[in-house]
């Protein structure tokens, strides 16, 4: 796998990795009573986002998108995409749930990967 490839693939797993450490003490509740938090999520998302657009496509990285089966990149850039231009509009349950339910699958796919493969991967 070339190294910019593994760069985007630990930006993802990073960001994932700080999201969860975000809301790790949060009630769905509170996080939608905290813009901050709110914030450093939808950031995060971003740069998630924005690393997973330059895996997604077939013919720039296809052994990186079917080696992680499991890992909807193009869902991944379609909830940048939202975050990015409909700022006004996102709906932060649907955040919370992505961090939630999603999020951890990414993180443990990836996560797994960067462990197998060792340091020399990252």
């Amino acid at each position: 796998m070339l190294s910019r490839q593994r760069a985007y693939l630990l930006d993802i797993l990073r960001s994932a990795e700080a999201i969860e450490e975000y809301i790790s003490r949060y009630s769905r509740d509170s996080f939608l009573k905290d813009t901050r938090t709110q914030d450093a999520v939808l950031r995060r998302l971003m740069v998630i986002g924005e690393a997973a657009a330059r895996l997604t496509p077939e013919t720039t990285a296809p052994e990186t998108t079917r080696r992680f089966e499991d890992v909807p990149f193009y869902k991944i850039v379609g909830m940048r995409n939202r975050v990015v231009h409909d700022y006004g509009q996102i709906d932060l349950e649907i955040i919370w749930e992505t961090a939630h339910m999603h999020l951890p699958v990414v993180r443990a796919e990836l996560r797994a990967w960067f462990d197998l493969a060792g340091a020399d991967e990252v």
